[in-house]
């Protein structure tokens, strides 16, 4: 009995112990700082910084993102996609570039705010979310297009006299980032008789119907006919982006682009055609009538060989037949000769005379 009492004593104690040396499990509390954003807690409502087209992460080009949690706990940051995360901004010493960034971090709080650095090279939507414990906060960051660094231009794969075809042209940065507005870039079209031979357009914002226009080129009066248009091969070139600089470690900039399309003449295309039609029937009908009468020549020849065969053989007979009564003639007439001797010298043993 008493070892049944002192073995319950020391079972209730080893679980005091145990009660004592597991805490409560509970998440540390968290608070989010955006630097100078009010609201970007929502997809519609992001943080916007500029692109790093310098290729330098700095103030003017990342958002700073406190975080404050308890002592001694795991605060994570996890970017998407679009979006890089780095520890401290670009310095002459410590150099940060668009190569500098990573997609998730994690930094144990020291009771005090802890800074990261989101940038974005897109001008896309993106987020950060940060996380300590169960509580959770998303950032939603978005890129400003930078300056224009490389211009580009596209044109149908074909149109024909008397059509107008339409040119786009583009700008973009030197993340590939459309350029709103700003930008001038003149295009030359090089080849035909277009009314517009060379048209200088500038970009303008692209969200409104304006905007749109001005990036198209419509080459060509739309009251005019362009049936004076020549046909064959016409190229378009594009310049713009004239100020763009080459950035250490990012894409040298494209200021001059060219494409080409070609330009039928569909009615002479037609003409050819039902001319090159009548050729080749009027070909086949001469084909035809020396076919037939190449048919009609041996016929006649065939008819003319096969008389002559008939003749030949005709005359073959009557030549045998001739013959073959010369040679009985022959014969009879020396037969008589010698039976005329014989009846003479044997008068009681004539014999007769063949006829």
């Amino acid at each position: 009995m008493n070892s049944f009492k002192k073995i319950s004593i020391a079972t209730a104690a080893a679980l005091a112990i145990v009660g004592l040396s597991v805490a409560p499990s509970s998440a540390a509390p968290l608070a989010v700082t955006v630097a100078t954003v009010t609201n970007a807690t929502t997809a519609a409502a992001p943080a916007t910084v500029a692109v790093p087209a310098a290729n330098q992460i700095t103030s003017g080009t990342s958002v700073a993102l406190a975080a404050t949690a308890d002592t001694g706990t795991i605060v994570t940051f996890t970017a998407s996609s679009t979006v890089k995360l780095v520890t401290a901004l670009h310095t002459t010493d410590a150099p940060k570039t668009v190569a500098s960034g990573v997609s998730n971090l994690a930094v144990t709080s020291a009771g005090t705010a802890v800074t990261v650095y989101a940038y974005t090279t897109s001008t896309a939507v993106g987020s950060v979310t940060i996380t300590n414990g169960s509580y959770s906060t998303i950032v939603y960051i978005k890129g400003t297009a930078g300056a224009a660094s490389n211009v580009a231009v596209a044109v149908p794969s074909a149109t024909a006299v008397g059509t107008i075809p339409t040119i786009t042209v583009s700008a973009t940065d030197v993340f590939g980032n459309v350029i709103a507005s700003g930008e001038t870039i003149t295009a030359t079209v090089i080849g035909s008789t277009f009314a517009d031979g060379s048209i200088t357009k500038t970009l303008v914002t692209t969200t409104t119907a304006e905007g749109a226009a001005d990036t198209t080129l419509v080459v060509g009066s739309k009251t005019a006919s362009l049936a004076t248009a020549v046909a064959g091969t016409v190229q378009v070139v594009v310049t713009g982006a004239s100020s763009a600089a080459t950035v250490t470690g990012l894409t040298a900039p494209t200021k001059a682009a060219t494409a080409s399309f070609v330009v039928s003449d569909l009615n002479g295309t037609i003409a050819k055609l039902t001319a090159d039609l009548a050729a080749e029937k009027a070909g086949r009908a001469l084909d035809a009538q020396a076919a037939a009468n190449a048919k009609s020549a041996a016929a006649t020849t065939a008819a003319a060989e096969l008389a002559a065969a008939k003749a030949e053989t005709a005359a073959a007979k009557v030549a045998a037949t001739a013959a073959a009564d010369l040679a009985k003639a022959t014969y009879i007439a020396e037969y008589n000769a010698l039976a005329k001797k014989w009846n003479a010298k044997n008068p009681k043993a004539k014999v007769a005379l063949k006829k």
